[in-house]
């Protein structure tokens, strides 16, 4: 059953009470709370009656409340940002997947392009060793556990170039020696 808000008074008090509620359990971005504050005020008020002006003093006070939580440092988009990106990093994902997942969470596009700058700087063939974590971890070409089928290699192309990886990258993995890449991505 659905929570209804039809008794709820809404308040810059309340608003920020949902924030550091949000924020205690989620680290966000600053464009996310925002986000996260209007959808929650516009449940509040689609039950209600006379809403223009509680919404323009609702903007008000998300704005007021987003900036109070960026000043005490509950809210840091570049620290949002570098972990994960090391996470994504870790779990497989293509450079081009890790931007677009970043930029969907709010992450300004300039913290997005130094992170992946100084990534590439630190490690030229990252996106390669991307390619070797995620075919692992799918259990592709080398991985892989059953016998190859007709259209398998094909099957394993497109999932690999839908993940974001290059076609050159697909095909070094998915034709190279299983000992030889996992040597590249632990050695």
């Amino acid at each position: 059953m659905k929570k209804r808000f039809k008794n709820k008074k809404l308040s810059q008090a309340y608003i920020q009470g949902a924030a550091y509620r949000y924020l205690e359990r989620y680290a966000t971005t600053e464009a996310n709370l925002f986000f996260i504050l209007r959808r929650k005020v516009e449940r509040i008020l689609a039950d209600q009656e006379d809403v223009e002006e509680v919404r323009q003093n609702a903007e008000t006070w998300i704005n007021e409340t987003v900036q109070k939580c960026v000043k005490m440092g509950l809210v840091d988009d570049r620290l949002y940002a570098e972990s994960k990106f090391n996470s994504f990093m870790l779990s497989g994902n293509s450079l081009a997947q890790i931007k677009n997942k970043l930029r969907t969470k709010g992450v300004p596009q300039d913290i997005i392009a130094e992170l992946i700058e100084a990534a590439k700087n630190d490690q030229p063939d990252l996106n390669f060793k991307s390619a070797i974590k995620y075919a692992r971890k799918r259990r592709f070409g080398p991985f892989r556990i059953r016998e190859e089928q007709e259209n398998t290699r094909n099957k394993e192309i497109a999932a690999m170039a839908r993940a974001g990886f290059s076609y050159d990258e697909t095909n070094r993995v998915l034709s190279g020696d299983r000992n030889e890449l996992e040597d590249i991505l632990y050695g």
